[in-house]
């Protein structure tokens, strides 16, 4: 696989490339993308912070519209009121490279509701639950959001403001995420067991697929809770295409509006293959090429829009051993070319920055085909590459390396031993897909038992 993958002809009606566009305020935004990258899942989580202590003495009341103000939806006992959609629209204009204008803020308010509905619930399943979420939950959480995206300690605060952004709508939001986390974690890991039947029929699918292709995806998903919203949601989802269309970031769309379980991960599935996703995504797979963004899969439970990032042979040998790389590809001329002042930032920004989870929060504000590379061959990189590869250690930037117009910078994020994955590590595996799976189920079931009266 080259290192500089350019993308290929689409050969599915009408699917294109995502392109970088506009820039909302403070682009560098982009890579905070508001569905809390610092989430890697509902079980990546430490066992500290999943305790649910007693509550608080004093527990902060769901915000309550001001007198006089529009109720845009009533989730049970609470209401979301328009001050609120305004709030969260911003933050998604500004870190999705969406224009904030008032026709694009018209076609993604319905998205962006629901958004707020769903953490509606987490908040009030949290209370349910007993579970506090105090200052220091909120504090751990921006800290993180910090680290990722090379921010001093209070520069997140700090950046929101200068942006003209509400910050209580962010604080909100981490709020939801980190009490769902210990929801999860309270009541659905105990239920989490893994055979080794299960672990044997894994490996066995995994020997049965060596030499058949698989592909490295991002996924938007949305549900289809009630067949009578089918034309909606898929609507939704022609919405979403048309903003990647013009320029808004994949990953900062799935985090917002996804309801997969990789949201948190920018809707990234990982390398897949047969048996990995429902068939019908799997026939549309086998369509794409790297660089394709697919029209709406109906599959079961809704749409999936898709991202194909790179295709390959499963071996066991293959990639197992193969270094992961991940990179930031700056455009120096042609329609992806960052104005100079931000390449500049970003070019000065490459030479400090540390370990791959940073490096990643860098490539997705660049934007595609910044990111994650998965395991590479060393022997299909140009011979130059090679050799920087071979000698950087893990979580190291390189020195800038030219290609055809772009500047671009590679880091090793792993490298692996090789051979099969152990038992241990598909234990891991599939404990989290089924925690996943039982997280969107309860989530799912909470949108179907409330009484949700939506007004706009």
């Amino acid at each position: 696989m080259p290192l500089f993958v350019r993308p290929f002809a689409c050969p599915l009606p009408g699917c294109r490339v995502p392109v970088a566009g506009r820039r909302g305020r403070g682009s560098f935004l982009l890579a905070l993308a508001v569905g809390l990258a610092w989430l890697a899942g509902p079980a990546g989580v430490s066992p500290a912070l999943a305790q649910g202590g007693p509550a608080p003495e004093k527990r902060a009341a769901p915000a309550q519209p001001l007198a006089g103000e529009r109720i845009v939806a009533v989730v049970n006992e609470d209401a979301i009121s328009g001050r609120d959609l305004a709030a969260r629209m911003d933050i998604v204009a500004a870190t999705s490279r969406l224009p904030n204008i008032p026709e694009v803020r018209q076609r993604l308010a319905p998205q962006i509701l629901r958004a707020l509905i769903d953490e509606t619930l987490k908040l009030q399943e949290t209370r349910r639950a007993n579970i506090s979420v105090g200052p220091d939950d909120i504090a751990q959480g921006v800290e993180r959001l910090e680290r990722q995206n090379n921010l001093p300690p209070g520069g997140l605060e700090k950046a929101f403001k200068a942006a003209g952004l509400n910050w209580d709508s962010l604080v909100r939001q981490v709020r939801a995420e980190m009490g769902w986390i210990k929801v999860v974690q309270a009541s659905l890991v105990p239920r989490v067991s893994v055979s080794d039947d299960e672990i044997s029929l894994y490996e066995a699918n995994l020997r049965r697929n060596l030499g058949q292709p698989e592909y490295l995806v991002a996924d938007i998903f949305l549900a289809v809770d009630d067949p009578a919203q089918d034309g909606e949601v898929r609507a939704a989802a022609n919405r979403l295409i048309e903003q990647m269309r013009e320029g808004a970031n994949f990953a900062a769309l799935a985090r917002q509006f996804s309801r997969g379980p990789s949201a948190q991960r920018g809707g990234d599935l990982g390398w897949v293959g047969p048996g990995d996703v429902d068939q019908d995504v799997l026939a549309v797979l086998r369509q794409m090429n790297p660089g394709n963004l697919s029209q709406p899969v109906r599959a079961f439970g809704g749409y999936h829009i898709l991202l194909m990032r790179d295709r390959r042979l499963a071996g066991a040998g293959q990639g197992a051993s193969f270094p992961v790389l991940s990179r930031v590809i700056v455009a120096e001329e042609g329609p992806r070319a960052l104005p100079a002042a931000k390449r500049a930032s970003v070019m000065e920004r490459l030479k400090t920055v540390r370990g791959c989870e940073a490096f990643n929060a860098l490539a997705r504000e660049v934007g595609p085909p910044s990111g994650p590379m998965g395991p590479v061959d060393p022997q299909r990189l140009p011979v130059e590459v090679r050799d920087v590869v071979s000698h950087l250690e893990i979580g190291e930037p390189s020195a800038p390396l030219p290609s055809e117009g772009v500047l671009a910078v590679v880091m090793v994020c792993e490298r692996p031993q090789g051979g099969m994955p152990d038992r241990s590590t598909i234990r891991e595996r599939l404990a989290q897909q089924k925690l996943e799976g039982l997280a969107q189920r309860r989530l799912r079931d909470l949108r179907q038992q409330a009484i949700i009266d939506v007004r706009v």
